[in-house]
């Protein structure tokens, strides 16, 4: 029998061999002299910037991991390394780039092409024959790590078991298949870890993905599905341990107990954000070395849930420096320093200390039908109100929290129904006004001044800037890019697109971006389009690009609602209008059409399903379909009206779900113009906070701003009701809900919350 007590590690892995060339570019009259005929004195070519570097694969990068942090640690473990398969050979050309934020000149290295073997992927299985001469590193290891690079890892499994009894297995691999045989061996006592790409089951949906409900769903179903083998349909629970990664902004979880997942910060899934410095390929081997640190400390695979939050935390801070600061370069490409610190195996459950729920870290719902039929609703590629209530709902079902337990006021908020909604999100506001830290541990995306916890909210706004940014940057357009935007009176439809813009220009040396607004009932006829359109051709010679809001666009004229809208087809599809028959060409500008009398999208595709054949023939005359096909991107902007109905002691956890985004949705309004209009006040009231939080807008945020805009701002320290605007001038935009403030502030006094807010 193994002494266990003696740490022994193997690690196996690939033979591969790891070329990396750091190139830069210089300026031959910079570099003095012409170093081959041919060249112009001030061309730019590229040299080598130092020695190439050599490694033995990912093997070597796990072991530098290892080795660079075990000594650290306390820990010394005998490590033997195995190498099997046919010898492949890796160029990666790393070159310097400009970092994201301030670091030391030798960093800033990332790798911007990889050159890799003929042949892709094995299709048989690589092979390691054991034998007298490895079988004393094979055997009586506390732990095995496998860094498979031919996506076909070797089957021998089973022998690897017999040889150790008691190890835990980590695999790190280019496939999520063809790992069945060492699941079936080692079992729980197995953990595999994938990349996101190497779901190829979904991978074109999971490209397309803007949201981390959709992108985790897809990756779950892609595990479960029978290529890769490693659920089991009898006991309805995966086999084994699985990691998927995606580098730098996720880490998931999913074992046969539990899921979990961890997002950074405000981030949202972007297809190529490893690309926007170069890709640092070390990133991957970082987790299986980290997790072999703690199997090691523990004794044992420690995949608990206080454990993967503690383990998330540190993996994305990790990764985010490896992002944004790539490689050491001194004489050679080194790596850097980065944290391998593990705060819960030394008796701490909750990772830095952390007291509060933690918005960006979630446990997954048990595996059951209902789930499932959940994934496949959230992962679906429809936008409908069944995934949109799918997608709220997904991360939502269990309380996003760090499993350490919360007490005081916001626990005794969280036990009063619509009241203690009220309470939490008056918390958040009323920090945020006065301290600037109210939103700082809300799940918050934020484009621009634009900020909503809502990823409904957030995907089409996140694909209008998408397209937009596409549309801007392309060598020729034809047309214009026409954007439909609905909601209510005063939800924002305009601030919506101004802040992708503003978002967008910021890659620009000057703001490229002119705006120009109409509003079509102002309109006396058809031919005021084409003057409006001239303002747009002007600014378009002048080497900017318009963004023109049409205000109303679905308002009545000839006696038709919607008449407006043939007119506009010519410049839509083929980008010129027409005066007195003159074709005249508009160029690269933005259309956006802002509805007036309909409020959704929905609202606007149910004419096309009118059974009337008077409305279907008045539809196709109006050039309804033809307008709307002519639409790139919609945005549905919901609005900040507070139903009756979720004001009751009766609401269902959904509904106040429900009233909780609409009064955060009203928190950042309030927020962002206080900042416009009371810049000065060093502190606002709860209870004026709670008249502004609660109060019944006439107009949305726009009745929002009139009334803040309209009080008594004067330089004071302090605002309280005495500043706000009276009730004579205030019931053109509000009424206020005087009986709930009074109910609010009792509860507030009775639960001691008063003193705390």
């Amino acid at each position: 029998m193994p002494d266990w007590k003696k740490k022994k590690i193997l690690l196996m892995g690939s033979r591969v061999t790891i070329t990396n060339m750091p190139i830069k570019e210089v300026n031959l009259i910079a570099q003095g002299s012409l170093p081959a005929y041919g060249y112009d004195p001030g061309d730019f070519i590229e040299l080598m910037a130092g020695k190439v570097t050599i490694e033995e694969g990912r093997l070597e990068q796990c072991l530098t991991w290892l080795s660079s942090y075990l000594t650290a640690s306390g820990l010394n473990p005998r490590i033997s390394t195995l190498n099997y398969g046919v010898r492949r050979d890796v160029f990666q050309i790393f070159k310097k780039r400009s970092s994201q934020g301030p670091v030391e000149n030798d960093h800033g290295w990332f790798m911007v092409q990889q050159i890799l073997p003929p042949g892709g992927r094995s299709t048989e299985p690589d092979h390691i024959e054991i034998t007298n001469d490895n079988k004393s590193a094979l055997e009586a290891n506390n732990g095995i790590v496998i860094i498979d690079d031919g996506g076909n890892p070797p089957r021998l499994a089973g022998e690897i078991k017999e040889l150790n009894p008691g190890a835990w297995a980590i695999a790190l691999g280019i496939s999520a298949a063809h790992w069945q045989g060492w699941v079936e061996s080692f079992k729980e006592n197995f953990i595999l870890i994938c990349r996101l790409s190497d779901l190829e089951t979904t991978r074109m949906e999971m490209d397309s993905s803007i949201l981390w409900e959709s992108t985790v769903a897809m990756a779950v179903r892609a595990l479960k599905s029978p290529e890769v083998g490693l659920w089991d349909e009898r006991s309805n629970r995966f086999k084994c341990h699985i990691m998927v990664e995606m580098f730098p902004d996720g880490i998931l979880y999913i074992g046969p107990e539990t899921a979990m997942f961890r997002h950074w910060e405000g981030a949202l899934p972007g297809v190529g954000s490893r690309n926007t410095y170069g890709s640092v390929p070390c990133y991957d081997t970082l987790l299986p070395a980290m997790l072999s640190i703690d199997c090691l400390r523990i004794g044992g695979i420690p995949l608990d849930s206080n454990y993967f939050f503690d383990l998330s935390k540190r993996v994305l801070l990790n990764w985010h420096q490896l992002h944004q600061h790539g490689y050491y370069f001194t004489d050679g490409l080194e790596f850097p320093n980065l944290d391998f610190s593990s705060t819960y195996p030394t008796g701490v459950p909750c990772s830095f200390l952390n007291t509060y729920d933690d918005p960006c870290f979630f446990v997954l719902p048990p595996f059951t039908p209902h789930l499932e039929h959940m994934l496949e609703i959230v992962s679906s590629q429809s936008w409908c109100k069944d995934r949109k209530q799918a997608i709220r709902s997904f991360f939502r079902a269990n309380t996003p929290a760090n499993q350490c337990e919360t007490t005081g006021p916001a626990a005794t908020a969280r036990d009063l129904g619509y009241i203690g909604v009220i309470l939490s999100v008056l918390k958040h506001l009323k920090e945020e006004v006065n301290r600037k830290a109210g939103f700082k541990y809300l799940r918050l995306f934020q484009v621009g001044a634009l900020r909503t916890t809502d990823p409904v909210e957030i995907e089409p706004v996140m694909a209008l800037q998408r397209v937009m940014d596409s549309y801007v940057t392309k060598e020729h357009v034809k047309r214009p890019l026409c954007v439909g935007v609905f909601g209510p009176p005063g939800s924002g439809k305009s601030f919506a697109v101004e802040e992708v813009a503003r978002v967008i220009s910021k890659r620009f040396d000057r703001n490229p971006f002119e705006f120009f607004q109409f509003n079509l009932t102002q309109f006396s006829g058809p031919e005021e389009i084409n003057s409006a359109i001239d303002l747009v051709r002007a600014s378009v010679a002048k080497g900017r690009i318009p963004i023109t809001f049409w205000d109303e666009f679905d308002c009545r004229y000839d006696g038709f609602e919607f008449g407006y809208l043939r007119y506009f087809l010519p410049s839509m599809q083929d980008g010129v209008t027409y005066v007195n028959g003159i074709p005249r060409h508009i160029g690269r500008s933005i259309f956006v059409f802002a509805g007036g009398v309909k409020e959704s999208w929905d609202d606007m595709t149910a004419l096309l399903q009118q059974p009337s054949d008077q409305i279907d023939r008045m539809v196709k005359t109006l050039k309804i379909p033809d307008f709307m096909s002519r639409l790139r991107v919609v945005l549905d902007i919901e609005g900040i009206k507070i139903p009756e109905e979720l004001l009751r002691d009766s609401t269902s956890g959904e509904d106040l779900e429900t009233l909780r985004m609409i009064l955060l949705k009203r928190a950042f309004i309030i927020a962002h113009q206080m900042d416009n209009h009371w810049p000065k006040a060093a502190r606002k009231t709860s209870g004026l906070l709670l008249r502004l939080l609660i109060a019944r807008y006439k107009f949305g945020a726009r009745s929002i701003e009139a009334v803040i805009e309209s009080s008594h701002a004067a330089d004071r320290l302090v605002y309280g009701l005495p500043e706000l605007i009276a009730p004579p001038a205030a019931r053109i935009h509000a009424e206020w809900r005087i009986d709930l403030e009074r109910r609010v502030d009792q509860i507030r006094k009775e639960f001691g919350l008063r003193g705390v807010w």
